[in-house]
């Protein structure tokens, strides 16, 4: 356990030091900061029944699609290549003890940002207090949903993503099969659906197995307040899952 708090203490350290962490911070808020902005021009013009930080949360493929691939990368595949990951290795360091550490740093930068996130609307109204009458903007059950959903799906992809990159050989390969990889796990209930040929009757049968299936679909039930246990588990399982296969496979990609 000490080696473990040791570890995530030097990650986190090389995170707050590091130029590379701002970019990403300021590139995510960039883009969820556009994101923000245009959902609130469509919001003003057009009735929405769908609170407005749903719409927010549903946008979450920006990031994980091009933040997270970025963060992996960096945290095991580029330190192989300059070398940095041979520190860890000649300390005789625990390989689950490493990918945890370097697991929760990333976990840990990548909730902060959706926590800063889940403000924008609060910031907004600060700066322009003719936004107070957007009363459907958020609500509790809303921001604490969302944020407990991206948790769950960030721990999944954050994990694969550092599963890709304890195989890969470059980092452009890594950055590459991460990004792929999530994005199929993103669109995949959306592919079941209309890109599968499946007759009407058969869409109607396996309805439910798409809804449990479509990430969108889950996120807006958390939203909610409709926490299924079932997604609960199996998004913690596959989790805890990669994180082992990663550990167990590190040493043979050296």
């Amino acid at each position: 356990m000490r080696q473990l708090r040791i570890l995530i203490g030097y990650e986190l350290r090389y995170y707050f030091y590091s130029p590379f962490f701002y970019a990403i911070c300021a590139l995510f808020f960039f883009l969820m900061g556009i994101v923000f902005f245009i959902s609130l021009k469509v919001y003003a013009d057009f009735t929405q029944e769908e609170p407005l930080m749903m719409q927010l949360f549903k946008s979450m493929w920006l990031p994980l699609l091009f933040i997270v691939p970025v963060l992996t990368t960096k945290a095991i595949v580029s330190e192989k290549v300059t070398h940095l990951f041979d520190t860890l290795l000649l300390l005789r360091v625990n390989n689950f003890s490493i990918v945890l550490a370097k697991f929760i740093a990333i976990y840990f930068t990548y909730m902060s940002l959706w926590i800063a996130v889940s403000f924008f609307f609060e910031l907004a109204q600060w700066s322009a207090p003719s936004l107070a009458h957007f009363s459907n903007f958020t609500t509790p059950q809303v921001r604490y949903g969302g944020l407990f959903f991206m948790k769950l799906i960030g721990g999944v992809i954050i994990a694969f993503g550092l599963f890709v990159s304890a195989q890969a050989k470059t980092p452009a390969t890594s950055m590459v099969a991460s990004a792929a990889g999530i994005f199929l796990f993103l669109v995949s209930g959306q592919l079941f659906k209309y890109a599968s040929g499946i007759s009407l009757q058969q869409a109607e049968i396996f309805s439910s197995l798409y809804d449990n299936w479509n990430v969108f679909f889950q996120l807006e039930d958390f939203c909610r307040g409709i926490f299924d246990t079932r997604i609960i588990i199996a998004y913690i399982s596959v989790t805890v899952a990669l994180l082992a296969i990663t550990a167990i496979t590190l040493r043979k990609t050296e």
